[in-house]
């Protein structure tokens, strides 16, 4: 996954692209780092009711990270003044 990281004049513009810049790598490691730690979370098909409770809760923590990164790339655009769909 590419990060776009704010340029100085989008900085002079919108400052809170820095902190939503951070945010999102944060998401996007915290993402990584759980599908690495619980593999079965990538396997094919939807995740087992019977999968411990920290494989449940690290697969929503991962799915709630993806909408919020999505959300935060939906902004960016929005500043662009390009539009977008509702999610």
């Amino acid at each position: 996954m590419i990060i776009a990281t704010p340029a100085d004049q989008d900085l002079c513009l919108a400052p809170e692209l820095a902190v939503l810049a951070a945010l999102e790598v944060t998401l996007v490691v915290t993402a990584q780092t759980l599908n690495i730690a619980h593999t079965e979370i990538l396997a094919p098909g939807t995740l087992p009711t019977a999968a411990a409770a920290d494989t449940q809760i690290a697969a929503q923590i991962i799915h709630q990270a993806s909408r919020l990164v999505a959300t935060i790339n939906r902004y960016r655009l929005a500043l662009a003044g390009i539009p977008t769909p509702p999610p």
